[in-house]
């Protein structure tokens, strides 16, 4: 089962979306759908026994220091929110977590104590008692939980899991379920459910997506169905976005289709319009010729390489030789897409000797 270059990019994208990495080899165009938000989940009281990370940090209330005064921060506005019910309790859903990983962001260039004691200092701000103590437990519970996906992320696969699709997929599987029991162990239910419900759902459903398109033993048609089941299962809101989705990217196989069979561009308008208003047939008809126009650029880029890496020159040489290629073909906003092609075309010479 030979890897293609367009079908990797996706399998690249859905490791890093999966597992929770930051994924360096990306651009818009390959990024999966945002998971949509999941509803209130009503809080339990939480545990409140302070974090081991969270003991590191000691607020000096003496200065006083808000979201905006921190690197990273300056000119944002706090993102997600904190909220208590009627009952004073914290309530628990993505926007809390969303509010976590705002502050957690600048840690890197502010420091964790310091980011900690504004974080706070805020939250002092927003929350009664006793939302104000669950809170701060839950806050020592998720630097906690940080630091460990850190680590089991950081593990390596070994060359099997590598080296072709299926290795990759069972590779991405156990990274999910690993991921899934740590948040389970480092957190209730009740919150597992509300800051990564969604994640953890969308998750599951693309990689069974991805296994049952990999079975030999189903027919397209077969395939289908299956698919339409497994979609079923999803939450209604991101069913209706898995829905718009799979519309989206069906009409983009047609497109695609028409154009490598001759087709004019006026012949792509009116299969668009079928299903979009004319403004967004215009955009999206605009999108297609920019890509086509880039696509031929990297196919000229690649012959050119070819040629360059078949001159006898060292490998230093030819690294910068290849350098000035990009440069002279492509602009710096460019520059980061052509290298990852670059790297996904390299992972795939790689990987075609052990599948012969």
């Amino acid at each position: 089962m030979a890897l293609s270059l367009r079908s990797i990019v996706p399998l690249l994208v859905l490791a890093g979306s999966v597992a929770g990495l930051t994924l360096y080899w990306q651009w818009p165009a390959a990024a999966l759908p945002v998971a949509p938000s999941v509803p209130d989940v009503a809080a339990a009281p939480l545990s409140v026994a302070p974090s081991s990370l969270l003991q590191t940090a000691k607020p000096d209330l003496s200065v006083a220091r808000t979201p905006e005064s921190l690197p990273g921060l300056q000119g944002t506005e706090v993102d997600g929110e904190l909220k208590a019910d009627s009952a004073g309790n914290l309530q628990l859903n993505l926007a809390l977590r969303d509010y976590l990983d705002y502050f957690l962001s600048a840690a890197d260039q502010a420091g964790l104590e310091i980011v900690v004691e504004v974080m706070l200092a805020d939250a002092r701000g927003r929350l009664p008692e006793p939302a104000l103590g669950q809170f701060i437990g839950l806050l020592g519970d998720y630097m906690d939980y940080k630091r460990a996906s850190l680590a089991l992320l950081q593990q390596p696969l070994s060359s099997a899991q590598q080296s072709t699709p299926a290795g990759q997929l069972v590779a991405m599987q156990r990274a999910f379920e690993q991921l899934a029991q740590l948040r389970r162990t480092h957190f209730s239910n009740a919150a597992t459910e509300a800051l990564f419900g969604a994640e953890e759902a969308y998750g599951r459903y693309t990689l069974d997506n991805l296994a049952l398109m990999a079975r030999e033993d189903l027919s397209e048609q077969g395939k289908a169905l299956a698919q339409e089941r497994l979609r079923a299962q999803l939450p209604e809101a991101m069913r209706a976005s898995e829905e718009r989705q799979a519309q989206a990217q069906a009409l983009q196989i047609q497109t695609d289709k028409l154009w490598q069979e001759g087709g004019s561009e006026e012949q792509v308008r009116q299969v668009l319009a079928l299903t979009y208003d004319p403004p967004t047939v215009e955009r999206l008809l605009s999108e297609q010729r920019n890509e086509r126009a880039w696509q031929q650029r990297y196919a000229a880029y690649q012959q050119e390489l070819a040629a360059l890496q078949g001159n006898g020159l060292s490998a230093a040489d030819q690294q910068q030789e290849q350098q000035r290629l990009r440069q002279r073909l492509f602009s710096a906003e460019d520059q980061h897409r052509v290298e990852t092609y670059d790297a996904i075309a390299a992972k795939q010479q790689d990987s075609e000797p052990a599948e012969l």
